[in-house]
């Protein structure tokens, strides 16, 4: 298969699910902010979905997903990912018995002298994640609706090219050839606590772990083009998620380096014993926080996904380390992706103080609207000439008392539609806000139903952290 993975699809058809039944109450249609927090939910259940971890996906949802993320919230997204989750393990679809998706038999806790390679883990999953933003977003950039690629490949061709390019180069390697999942699955795996049943891929002999430059060899190339196929298939025109390529890519640098901390273990017996599936696992947190850079979410998913509950700490370390390392060159992919598609988002700021007043930074030398009498005809050609969304309303030149806002377009739609239906209607037919002024003009037609009175209002004073907030809360 293409290297994709599913979370990116689900959470989407999850939202979709959503935003289609908030349409059928007046609560959500009229209500932008509580259409919103029901879509934070679905994200979370849609996590919850795709990688059986219920908690996971909630904790994904506050802090990746959502902006406003309010108690009533938490707990409705924990409702649902709790649904989804029993669903899921109703109809088991796999045939397992079970959410967790790759199950591991780890007992003992890593020796303290493996945590300085955790840190490495976590520095390499840091810098992978960085390069894989950059160039992911370029090529994302270069084929974009109106660019000259998209202009020349159609988005059918493109995907069917990158389909049948990663069908030809994973075939010759035996560890892309197979489905990724279950190839993470075994790479996960401890020699000595692997099922019976499961074929080790080369990785093991007997219970101990098969240490050969040829192994070590084929996975880094393993690892190298699954992050290559990642880099162009995400971003295309199908839908896609990036924790599976993430993990796979992790997950192969982690067991190589598990291997050569095995060797050194042999010369040194600097621990009691080192297992490299738990570097395998590890490894896979480090690049994919590296590439996200969430940090408690991932955490909890891969303990989800694992059932390792005393892999916390070395997968706390290496998300951390990852995004510490990741942040010191770039944003993450999903700001990055939310930058270049530019939708309006106002990141938290980092390092910033704010000691500046509202006043200090606005501008008063505004395009409005006053109460005074006008004509229909200068009203509509100043709403056809302005790239402005809307007016201030003042109620004078001299008094610039603010009144409301205007929006451009419905005004506009309604002057145009009045002139054209209407033949009493002419271009100097007077026009009036009867409501915010005491000025009368016989028979002119009133305009204070497009008055929007509910703009939020602040006094020049105003600190410009909170004026920051409001925005971010919009």
């Amino acid at each position: 298969g293409m290297s994709l993975g599913k979370e990116g699809p689900l959470v989407h058809v999850a939202c979709c699910w959503a935003n289609f039944c908030s349409k059928l109450s007046s609560r959500y249609v009229e209500n932008e902010a509580k259409r919103r927090e029901l879509i934070s939910t679905a994200a979370a259940a849609g996590v919850s979905v795709a990688f059986g971890t219920p908690l996971g996906g909630v904790l994904f949802s506050y802090e990746e997903v959502s902006t406003m993320f309010p108690q009533k919230t938490m707990v409705r997204a924990f409702f649902a990912a709790v649904i989804a989750a029993l669903s899921l393990s109703w109809y088991n679809p796999a045939g397992r018995g079970r959410l967790t998706m790759f199950q591991t038999h780890f007992v003992q806790m890593p020796s303290l002298a493996e945590y300085p390679w955790f840190l490495i883990l976590g520095a390499v999953g840091g810098v992978l994640g960085a390069v894989f933003v950059h160039y992911n977003i370029k090529i994302s950039a270069a084929r974009q609706e109106g660019t000259a690629f998209r202009k020349r490949v159609p988005i059918v061709a493109e995907v069917s090219m990158i389909a049948l390019v990663t069908a030809l180069t994973s075939w010759p390697l035996l560890f892309t050839r197979g489905l990724s999942t279950s190839t993470i699955q075994v790479l996960f795996q401890g020699c000595g606590h692997a099922p019976e049943d499961m074929d080790m891929m080369g990785l093991c002999a007997g219970d101990d772990t098969l240490i050969s430059m040829e192994l070590v060899t084929s996975l880094g190339l393993a690892a190298l083009l699954r992050f290559v196929q990642m880099t162009f298939t995400f971003g295309t025109g199908v839908p896609c998620g990036l924790f599976v390529p993430s993990l796979y890519t992790g997950a192969c640098l982690g067991r190589c380096l598990g291997m050569f901390v095995t060797w050194l273990n042999g010369h040194y017996h600097f621990a009691a014993a080192v297992d490299t599936g738990v570097y395998a696992m590890v490894g896979a947190a480090a690049v994919l926080g590296g590439v996200c850079r969430v940090t408690i979410s991932l955490v909890v998913i891969m303990f989800g996904l694992t059932g390792a509950l005393q892999l916390i700490v070395p997968f706390m370390l290496a998300v951390l380390t990852a995004k510490f390392v990741g942040d010191r060159f770039g944003d993450g992919i999903y700001d990055a992706c939310i930058v270049l598609r530019g939708y309006p988002y106002l990141h938290e700021p980092d390092e910033v103080s704010f000691n500046a007043r509202a006043c200090d930074i606005m501008d008063d030398e505004l395009e409005c609207i006053n109460t005074q009498p006008t004509t229909l005809g200068q009203l509509l050609e100043m709403l056809r000439k302005t790239t402005f969304g809307g007016f201030p309303l003042i109620s004078s030149g001299e008094d610039h008392t603010l009144l409301g806002y205007i929006h451009t377009e419905p005004l506009r739609r309604h002057l145009e539609k009045t002139l054209g239906q209407s033949a009493l209607m002419r271009e100097d037919f007077p026009v009036i806000f009867k409501k915010y002024t005491t000025s009368r003009v016989q028979g002119a037609l009133d305009l204070s139903k497009f008055v929007d009175e509910t703009v939020v209002r602040i006094v020049p004073e105003t600190p410009l952290a909170q004026v920051h907030n409001i925005f971010r809360q919009l």
